[in-house]
């Protein structure tokens, strides 16, 4: 398997924006950690591992974030 590369935040919002990369695109290149908890994610709610999934994903891991940040926990 080709290994990917990563990027940072700033550059992969830079690829949406100009549309070369999709949400499954900004997850598959933000970390190997990310890769692995979107495949558990779509496992544990039946969905295809795909953009709509993705972008559900990313906004999932916003929300824990901010909790996290508001517990003082990040």
């Amino acid at each position: 398997m080709a290994k990917n590369n990563y990027y940072p935040e700033e550059v992969l919002i830079e690829k949406m924006e100009s549309g070369e990369y999709g949400w499954l695109d900004y997850v598959n290149h933000f970390s190997a950690e990310w890769q692995e908890e979107l495949a558990a994610y779509c496992a544990e709610r039946a969905l295809e591992i795909n953009d709509a999934a993705a972008e559900e994903f990313v906004h999932y891991k916003s929300e824990q974030l901010e909790a996290a940040m508001g517990s003082g926990e990040a």
